[in-house]
């Protein structure tokens, strides 16, 4: 049995707009400080930070986003679909609608809440220069007692330097040369800080990034530190209760951006 041409075209049709339509489409990754916070895109909740956000909404929309957490302020940001050329549309779509979707989404969004009391966060980031941007620099890990997770230096080390890599050139550990201090942390697993801040400088260093976590009441707190090996300056600081390391990074860089374009 056979269906008259007149009858197929729609069913064709249709079949073709079903599969043209995701080329049409773009995404935007909504990501935040803190994470695990509520996403609302157009009034409807799609997940929790950081989401990946779909639509198929033409070129020039606007995607209206709000961002909950409790103990924050809420923050709403309207996000234009424009600025990035969209080659699925490109090549595809324009047998749909010419140029609908020619553009999409920015690669992601990023927002940071403010605390609803200002006397408490639980993510403080102190910066005193950022000249030292681009440096080579070591890790070391004075203390890891944290309440949950590894408590090994070395994973610890490893898991701030990659992170830190965006912003500064992390030497290898291996390269740090510490002889005294060396054996007494093979003893103690702690370090003077500074034998830590020569031994820095002698290998070439511009500053050392001392990282610490330990258990207190439950929470497990973070300290980054990064001294200059030359003058023993503090350049910045964070502490950090309870958070990723993941969102200290982000922060840290979020305030080191700051820093930069008051400067300028």
């Amino acid at each position: 049995m056979t269906l008259p041409t007149n009858r197929m075209q729609p069913v064709v049709w249709l079949l073709v707009y079903l599969i043209l339509l995701p080329s049409c489409s773009s995404s935007i990754l909504i990501s935040s400080y803190p994470s695990g916070a509520s996403v609302f895109a157009n009034g409807e909740f799609i997940g929790e930070t950081p989401v990946r956000h779909w639509d198929a909404e033409p070129s020039g929309s606007l995607l209206d986003v709000r961002i909950e957490k409790d103990g924050y302020e809420n923050l709403t940001a309207a996000i234009e679909k424009t600025g990035r050329v969209n080659f699925g549309a490109l090549f595809f779509c324009w047998l749909l609608f010419p140029l609908a979707w020619l553009e999409k989404y920015p690669r992601s969004f990023y927002g940071h809440l403010n605390p609803v009391s200002e006397d408490y966060s639980p993510l403080r980031v102190e910066v005193q220069t950022r000249e030292a941007l681009g440096s080579n620099i070591f890790v070391v890990a004075l203390q890891n007692t944290p309440c949950h997770g590894s408590s090994n230096n070395t994973v610890l080390e490893a898991a701030l330097g990659i992170r830190l890599m965006e912003k500064f050139r992390v030497l290898e550990r291996q390269a740090l040369h510490i002889v005294n201090s060396e054996q007494q942390r093979n003893l103690t697993g702690l370090h003077d800080e500074s034998s830590i801040v020569d031994a820095g400088k002698l290998s070439g260093a511009k500053g050392v990034v001392l990282v610490s976590q330990l258990c207190d009441q439950k929470a497990t707190l973070t300290s980054l530190r990064f001294v200059d090996c030359e003058s023993g300056a503090l350049h910045w600081a964070v502490l950090a209760e309870n958070q990723n390391m993941d969102d200290i990074i982000r922060e840290l860089f979020h305030h080191l951006g700051s820093s930069q374009s008051a400067h300028e």
